[in-house]
């Protein structure tokens, strides 16, 4: 009887009933099957999970992260997995959406982001003359954008030490509170994404100005209202609580970000 290579447990059928360990085929070695079956499945796992997962991420937030953290992983794609899938099919759309869209100066983003003053001083210690030169904007922007992609990951690694402060009491472990706290940035790069990929197909005027809009429409409204159930359905706490919190977390997703564009900014002129 053949063996298990993992375990060493008897074999019954393609998988170890013990470890769960997968028999290799003949197929199973091909990089075509590799590359066009095995690698994508175990990246994003096309299967039931995805349209289960979805679903539930948009009907019944909170959930997903309840799920996780109670053993319940088999039926939905993990926090983690889920969240780099968003930040793909956000990406994509993104870059359907750039063309012949303007790049702010770096001068224009300090005047837009920085209310403190430090910015515009670390500014003033070069030349004038260095933040227009058009070689200098073209390496800056590359750079912005290499940091606003990994900025939405940060943000909701310090959102979950928000998490642990304001839900204290609940003696929840830090990845509990990340894991809500991934799922609710999934939840608005996938509403930006689809938004953006609405505009894209839709409206023919400046892409600009109405993702403007749509930004400020899911900070303001869908934002707190996700924060709302989660929170209510996650923490299983009462809606008064869960409206405060909603309130506390979105102004303090608004603080971390603020925070986070400064720093990235300052480290953006200190290296440029």
């Amino acid at each position: 009887m053949n063996r298990c290579v993992s375990c060493d447990a008897a074999l019954v059928g393609r998988y170890c009933a013990n470890c769960g360990e997968k028999v290799l085929e003949g197929a199973d070695l091909d990089w075509r099957h590799y590359l066009f079956k095995e690698l994508p499945h175990a990246i994003f796992e096309v299967d039931g999970a995805l349209p289960r997962t979805l679903i539930s991420l948009f009907t019944r937030p909170g959930e997903l992260a309840k799920a996780f953290v109670s053993g319940r992983r088999r039926s939905f794609i993990p926090p983690v997995r889920l969240y780099v899938l968003a930040f793909l099919v956000y990406e994509l759309t993104g870059s359907l959406m750039g063309h012949g869209r303007p790049t702010l100066s770096m001068v224009e983003r300090v005047n837009l982001v920085d209310p403190t003053g430090i910015l515009e001083k670390l500014l003033n210690l070069r030349d004038p003359g260095f933040w227009k030169d058009s070689a200098t904007e073209a390496r800056l922007s590359e750079r912005a954008k290499w940091l606003s992609e990994s900025g939405t990951f940060v943000i909701a690694i310090f959102v979950a030490m928000l998490q642990s402060f304001v839900f204290i009491k609940f003696r929840r472990r830090y990845l509990e509170h990340l894991s809500l706290a991934l799922n609710v940035t999934t939840f608005i790069l996938l509403c930006t994404a689809f938004g953006k990929l609405f505009v894209i197909i839709f409206y023919k005027g400046n892409h600009s100005d109405v993702e403007a809009w749509l930004q400020t429409l899911l900070a303001l409204i869908a934002l707190p209202i996700y924060w709302f159930f989660s929170t209510k359905r996650f923490y299983e706490i009462k809606p008064i609580w869960a409206l405060l919190s909603a309130a506390a977390m979105t102004f303090g997703v608004a603080v971390i970000a603020l925070f986070l564009n400064i720093i990235s900014l300052a480290i953006l002129i200190i290296t440029a």
